[in-house]
């Protein structure tokens, strides 16, 4: 390489006359500032459109920079736990030799007890940094009780240790902590959640009923009439109904003097410290409003169907008695309907958790371009992983509850309503490789309004409380902690298998005609 020489000016210019290849260069490399005085005429006149084209282009040099380093830390990492891994098997194979030395002498040649004393100088390293990445919090495998008793270390010779942990991100955050794991002599298995069905057994006998019925709808009145003077007269409950319908019960007669309402949010926030059943007389649009009017625990909820699908009204109106009857008398068959928590984050926010007033959804939550004619823009994260960017005409999160309802006509897969996740579910997207995902209940997703987009997005909460959102603006959504537990005529399969087959005849076909075996 040519020395550097010094012009007119002072600075440093390199001439090149001679590369490293062996090859002439007829070209010279200028000073800094000679290279802005030849670039700055181009730059000054260059258009808007170069000028987008370049900051486009460093922002995707910039994306693939950090897709590199992740995956080379990645890389590293998996590396260093695979090595963690080797020397952990080893030590224990070591100690497993050591305490055992006439048993099994003979399934360990020279060679490989060689190779297990030298690696046994790392064993102590191994266990200082698996003792520093889990810190004291979790649960060991020998640390199992079995009977009131720990398990000794004499019964899980030749059983690897480990630990497992599980923390919340904050006392603010969205997830939940969730003790789902168990462990037996060292095996993870999954907790039970439950027994094969969810069971009510009642501790106390209910004293108060929420009666909750569809409006305009003269037969739900005098069934509604009926059903409150039954329980009043032979249950001697005490009954709480909206102000509308005790409005409608008084206008018939005032011997409905005794039914209850409230005046305000205030009272109605309440509600679930003073009523032990809900009631209600309608379809399943019913039953999302009542599960709306109660913004934490939820009582149960006994659905009667007076709608037209009733994939969450299970109970028919003509044995009205036997059935509350039954319920009042338990145990029950309880299904339990998850909701989502949703939260609108302003581009104005201080910080995320300057949020609007949380919302809770029985069914899903969609974001749609509304009455634009552009497409959605819409950039999608799980926790702090990138999902994907929705090009189309929007997105739906969906309870497994309510899989069967915008999601099922989304092309969405119709989930039992007791599993515990997250259906995501693209709108009509412009792509024919985006197929919806289930993600597991404990994720928090965000759907973020770029700032490039064309047009702003609506977001609508089990079809009602539409709100807009600006580019800029975020929608955060997890599951949240109060279910909503609805009773059931047998159990939550029962009724869910009904529902589908009833309801959208599922499966329905002619059956295959037989001619008698060929010969």
């Amino acid at each position: 390489m040519a020395p550097s020489k010094l012009n007119s000016s002072g600075e440093a210019s390199i001439s090149c006359s001679q590369p490293e290849n062996g090859f002439p260069n007829s070209f010279s490399l200028f000073s800094e500032k000679e290279i802005d005085e030849l670039l700055q005429p181009s730059v000054q006149g260059s258009d808007d459109h170069l000028i987008e084209f370049s900051e486009a282009m460093r922002t995707v040099a910039k994306a693939l920079r950090r897709a590199a380093e992740g995956k080379a830390s990645a890389q590293a990492e998996a590396a260093e736990w695979k090595r963690k891994y080797e020397l952990e098997r080893a030590r224990n194979l070591l100690e497993f030799k050591e305490k055992s030395p006439g048993e099994h002498g003979g399934d360990f040649d020279n060679a490989t007890m060689g190779n297990l004393v030298n690696q046994s100088a790392w064993c102590k390293e191994v266990n200082d940094q698996f003792e520093k990445h889990n810190g004291r919090n979790g649960i060991c495998s020998h640390e199992v009780l079995q009977d009131g008793e720990p398990v000794s270390d004499s019964q899980m010779i030749g059983k690897a240790s480990f630990k497992l942990s599980w923390c919340c991100k904050g006392e603010q955050s969205d997830q939940h902590k969730h003790d789902i794991v168990s462990f037996e002599r060292g095996n993870i298995t999954t907790a039970e959640r439950s027994s094969k069905q969810i069971s009510l057994r009642w501790e106390s006998d209910p004293r108060t009923v929420l009666v909750l019925t569809k409006p305009n709808s003269i037969s739900v009145r005098i069934l509604c009439a009926e059903m409150v003077r039954w329980l009043r007269e032979q249950k001697k409950l005490a009954i709480y109904v909206e102000p509308r319908v005790r409005v409608e019960l008084l206008t018939e007669s005032s011997y409905f003097n005794f039914v209850q309402t409230w005046k305000d949010e205030k009272e109605i926030s309440l509600l679930h410290t003073k009523v032990d059943l809900v009631a209600t007389l309608g379809g399943d649009g019913t039953v999302l409003w009542a599960a709306s009017m109660f913004k934490g625990p939820v009582p149960p909820i006994v659905p009667f169907s007076l709608g037209s699908l009733g994939f969450m009204t299970p109970f028919h109106t003509e044995h009205y008695r036997e059935c509350l009857d039954s319920v009042l008398k338990g145990p029950i068959s309880i299904t339990l309907r998850h909701r989502l928590q949703c939260h609108v984050i302003r581009d104005a926010a201080k910080n995320e958790y300057e949020t609007e007033e949380p919302i809770l959804v029985l069914n899903e939550v969609t974001i749609d371009r509304g009455i634009s004619s552009y497409l959605t823009n819409l950039e999608c994260y799980c926790d702090d992983s990138f999902v994907t960017s929705v090009q189309g005409d929007g997105l739906i999160l969906s309870t497994t509850s309510g899989s069967t309802a915008y999601s099922l006509a989304a092309g969405g897969s119709m989930v039992h309503p007791q599993v515990p996740g997250i259906l995501f579910t693209p709108i009509c997207p412009h792509s024919l490789s985006f197929r919806p995902l289930i993600l597991p209940e404990h994720v928090t997703l965000r759907v973020q309004i770029p700032f490039n987009s064309r047009s702003h997005a609506w977001a609508s909460f089990d079809g009602k409380d539409r709100k807009q959102l600006a580019p800029g603006d975020a929608l955060v959504c997890s599951m949240a902690p109060w279910p909503v537990p609805t009773a059931c005529l047998v159990d939550s399969t029962g009724d869910f298998l009904r529902s589908i087959h009833e309801g959208l005849h599922w499966n329905l076909r002619k059956v295959q005609s037989f001619d008698g075996p060929r010969s």
